[in-house]
This record gives structure tokens, C-alpha cells and sequence, in this order.
């Protein structure tokens, strides 16, 4: 015996599947059925790039899979990401390391009855250096040049260099050492949902010219 249905003929909201990630990137795969003589003018409801209906802070990453049932209805299942959009110093961050040749310029300064020496040469060293990666979420317009500097130290450590100078650089006594330079992204990895995108950076000691200062006191 045939059966009538007597309900809506817009899309019928019949599953819900919710996941949320580290990074503050939230999913949500939703199932909907409809007529299916009305499916194909409810279908771009569910395309990409609109907001899923019911959860307009999900935006729908492609459309849809389509299955036309024996039952006389048409059974949507859509994919939708939303993001926390934040990138402030809360998010967990992961050490990591880095190992690098660095080309510095090296200024040796000696201070003698009130006067001051210098001399300059350039090295190159090989360095172990502390790594940031921090994930989270941005907007695709938004470039990660806009991020603030993590405030964790990067340490590191000299390796190896190509100069007996490298070696000066591990003394101690009455030599005074600062090392001048900025942690920078030295790696980025990016993928789109839609939306939003999910970020990963990494901070390091970048290789490139950093200045290097030994004082020597009497």
C-alpha cells in the first residue's frame, strides 16, 4: 500500500555529527532529506561556500554527496567548518628544533685605558636552535605577516664553525657576549576549509645575518 506524506517540503534536518580540533577548528557533517522531486531546487542551499542552515557559523567547504532513495526522498550529507579565529598566546605551543648554517657578522671590541678597539670579520657557523609551532585558525583574506612574535625564548647552540673565531664564542671570564637578531616564521603550513583556514607556524632562529658582539674587559 502506497503511503502520503503530509510533512515539509524544504530540507528536513535528520543528523548532526560535530568534531572539534586543537586548533580551534570545529566541523560539523550534517545529513538532510528531502522530496526528491524537490531536490534538485533545495540542493543549492547546501552548495559550497553557503552557510550550512541551522548552524550559519558553518560555512559549507564543497557540495554535497546526493543519494535519490527508493522511498521517494533525496538524502543530502554536507561537510561544514567554522573557526575560533583565534591566534592570541594561549594557544598550546610545541618545541621543536632546527639546525642551520649562519653567516654573522662578528665585531670583537676591546676596551684599553678608556679607549676602544674594534675589528670586524665575518663567520659562518652552524646552529641548534629552539623551534615554536603554535595551530590555529585564521581567515583566508588574513596574511600570517600580521602575527605577533611568540613571547617563549628561542634559545640555541653553536655547532660547528668554519673560523677559530666560532670557538671564542662558548668563553667565559671577563668576556661579555650579546647576540643580535629577531626570532622569525621560518616555516608555514596553511589549508583552506572553506571559511576559515587552519594555520600551523613555526618560529625559529632564521638563517641570515645576525650580529654577533664579544667585549673584552682588561
Amino acid at each position: 500500500m502506497p503511503h502520503i506524506y503530509h510533512g515539509k517540503d524544504t530540507l528536513i534536518l535528520t543528523d548532526v555529527q560535530k568534531q572539534d580540533f586543537p586548533s580551534g577548528l570545529s566541523r560539523i557533517d550534517a545529513t538532510y532529506k528531502c522530496r526528491t522531486t524537490e531536490a534538485d531546487n533545495l540542493a543549492p542551499l547546501l552548495a559550497a561556500g553557503n552557510r550550512l542552515p541551522e548552524y550559519p557559523a558553518y560555512i559549507i567547504r564543497q557540495n554535497p554527496t546526493r543519494a535519490a532513495g527508493q522511498d521517494g526522498f533525496t538524502t543530502f550529507t554536507s561537510s561544514s567548518f567554522a573557526g575560533t579565529l583565534s591566534t592570541s598566546a594561549g594557544i598550546p605551543v610545541v618545541f621543536g628544533a632546527s639546525v642551520g648554517d649562519f653567516t654573522i657578522n662578528y665585531t670583537l671590541f676591546t676596551i684599553f685605558q678608556a679607549n676602544t678597539f674594534s675589528t670586524s670579520t665575518i663567520i659562518r657557523l652552524k646552529i641548534l636552535s629552539d623551534t615554536i609551532t603554535r595551530t590555529f585558525t585564521m581567515l583566508p583574506n588574513v596574511s600570517v605577516t600580521t602575527l605577533a612574535t611568540p613571547a617563549e625564548t628561542v634559545s640555541f647552540k653553536i655547532l660547528s664553525g668554519t673560523t677559530s673565531e666560532a670557538a671564542f664564542l662558548s668563553q667565559t671570564g671577563s668576556t661579555l657576549y650579546s647576540v643580535i637578531g629577531k626570532t622569525q616564521i621560518i616555516n608555514v603550513n596553511r589549508q583552506s576549509f572553506g571559511g576559515v583556514d587552519e594555520v600551523q607556524v613555526t618560529w625559529g632562529l632564521a638563517p641570515g645575518e645576525y650580529a654577533v658582539v664579544r667585549t673584552i674587559f682588561p
